[in-house]
């Protein structure tokens, strides 16, 4: 699983809110504030492209790895999920 970390990675550069991401990076205003609050993988959601995070990244001068992390503790527990299906 991924974690955004698209608002601290935007604090640190100055942006101060999601209407500020959205002016600063040129993506939509709904985009940013998904993208602010973290709100991906719910049902039905399109996730976020790469080129936004593209375009985010070079909006705060930072790598797009500096973006994201991997949120180790819900992978794990979404596997041990899968694990016990799969034995059931």
């Amino acid at each position: 699983m991924i974690r955004l970390r698209v608002k601290q990675a935007a604090e640190k550069q100055g942006v101060a809110s999601a209407a500020d991401l959205a002016r600063r990076t040129g993506v939509a205003f709904a985009t940013a504030n998904r993208l602010w609050k973290n709100e991906l993988g719910s049902e039905g959601d399109r996730g976020i492209g790469l080129l936004t995070l593209w375009r985010v990244a070079q909006a705060l001068d930072v790598k797009v790895a500096d973006l994201y992390e991997e949120d180790w503790l819900a992978r794990r527990t979404a596997l041990a999920g899968t694990a016990h299906s799969a034995a059931g």
